[in-house]
């Protein structure tokens, strides 16, 4: 039985050998020719991953072009949601960051190239800072009326955003709108983040937003703006020198009777200690007030700067 079978299979072998080569590569045209490689792109959506606790990512690039290589019949039904494209910003730091873009691909794809190959992303820290609540006047009273007092229990706000925008912010202020009041009114004024420029600085969130104003009204009052000389202590590092003292702002108005504040042409700040000041600062002093006078908000920063005497 063996003996025929092999003599079965040894009978014209070499034909058989040639027969079988040539299906082989009849078969093989055939598959390239009717499902060949072929070469595809595809536009994928950068994702940001391990992107750090702390910092704003603010993404330049938004999506890749992934170009793969595999037979046609895997791009029949492949679409962009099989591919993925990926910056992994665990090494991140501040600043501006070239992050190599990674890809996972479907079964059977083989990866060509991907365009742009790596992605810009700025990683910019977050940080806090608390300021002084200002308030400040807008619009006119009914006719005969003054401000006496205006009062809110909130004290400081917190501003936090981006290290540079934070670092803009000189004062945060809500803006009192008068709107020909007669009575004493409260209200619920919008806090606003301003730069050195008096503009409001984008990027910054407040908390709170709002503050809660009591405004007290008076009759026969006359009202005057007049300057805030700021005065130094005497108690400055013998090794330094005051080169500057200015108040911020730099102007107030005052309210009171005609005869108490027609003599008044500047308000002193009280007397500033400066045996903690080691170099140019902010302080935040109140104003020396007469009797009878009064103010929309009692306090103002100084800004002092020192200088070596040695340097001198």
């Amino acid at each position: 039985m063996m003996t025929r079978f092999r003599n079965l299979v040894q009978r014209n072998l070499p034909a058989k050998i040639v027969s079988i080569l040539a299906a082989v590569v009849l078969w093989s045209f055939v598959m390239n020719d009717q499902n060949p490689v072929i070469d595809g792109s595809f536009t994928v959506q950068i994702q940001l991953v391990n992107a750090p606790d702390g910092y704003k990512i603010t993404q330049e690039t938004k999506s890749a072009k992934v170009k793969v290589r595999g037979v046609r019949s895997l791009f029949i039904n492949a679409s962009e949601k099989d591919f993925k494209a990926y910056a992994d910003l665990s090494d991140v730091t501040s600043g501006k960051n070239s992050i190599p873009i990674k890809t996972v691909l479907p079964q059977g794809f083989e990866l060509v190239e991907v365009e742009p190959d790596s992605v810009s992303i700025v990683a910019e820290k977050l940080v806090s800072k608390v300021f002084r609540v200002e308030l400040a006047e807008t619009g006119t009273l009914a006719p005969n009326r003054t401000v006496a007092h205006i009062s809110t229990p909130l004290e400081q706000v917190t501003a936090s955003g981006t290290e540079a925008a934070v670092k803009e912010v000189v004062r945060v202020v809500g803006y009192v709108r008068l709107g020909e009041n007669s009575e004493d009114f409260t209200q619920k004024v919008s806090l606003v983040a301003l730069n050195q420029e008096g503009r409001e600085v984008q990027g910054v969130t407040l908390s709170p937003e709002q503050a809660s104003v009591s405004v007290q009204l008076a009759r026969g009052l006359s009202k005057k703006v007049v300057a805030i000389l700021p005065v130094a202590g005497t108690d400055l590092d013998k090794t330094l020198s005051v080169s500057s003292l200015r108040a911020d702002p730099s102007k107030v108005e005052i309210a009171g009777p005609e005869d108490a504040i027609k003599g008044i042409s500047a308000i002193e700040t009280e007397k500033i200690s400066l045996s903690d000041v080691k170099k140019t600062m902010d302080k935040t002093v109140r104003l020396h007030l007469p009797d009878g006078v009064t103010v929309t908000n009692p306090e103002v920063t100084v800004h002092i700067e020192v200088k070596d005497k040695k340097k001198e």
